[in-house]
């Protein structure tokens, strides 16, 4: 009987080490998606700045963005509408943040709470966001972004 005690508590004790062990693997990130993470942290504090010129450098050359109403919008439009104010942020976050690396890709999709206007008129709101991320040079530039909106509960 006491075998059995014993083989039970032994039992118990290492998959409680297995499940949390898994759960704190989870939970950190690689070295590559804490990288990706400080660029998409550096966008966002970019764009709730309206920083033209910190975007550039983080946005690829060939950067796209499709906004929530289907329009293909280029790095050099996005940038022309930051500094001519057409474009203006209040305040851009990010929560649920995935990230997965693929080689020197990279994909994450978040949910992103803007306080904005384009246009004049105010587009604030959630937005689950799906941004693509390419390493060039040794470094991760933004590729692409899509944004869909979230309806208010």
């Amino acid at each position: 009987m006491k075998s059995i005690l014993l083989t039970v508590a032994i039992l118990i004790a290492a998959s409680s080490l297995a499940v949390s062990q898994t759960v704190s693997n989870k939970n950190k990130r690689s070295r590559g998606e804490q990288n990706v993470q400080t660029v998409l942290d550096e966008a966002g504090a970019a764009l709730a700045r309206n920083d033209a010129a910190a975007l550039e450098r983080i946005y690829a050359d060939d950067w796209t963005f499709v906004s929530p109403f289907g329009a293909l919008v280029t790095k050099e439009q996005r940038l022309a509408a930051l500094r001519s104010g057409n474009l203006k942020y209040e305040s851009v976050s990010r929560d649920e943040m995935n990230i997965r690396i693929y080689g020197n890709t990279a994909v994450a999709v978040a949910l992103q709470t803007s306080k904005a206007q384009s246009g004049g008129q105010d587009v604030s709101g959630q937005y689950r966001v799906t941004i693509v991320l390419a390493k060039k040079g040794g470094r991760w530039q933004i590729v692409a972004q899509q944004a869909t909106r979230v309806p208010p509960q």
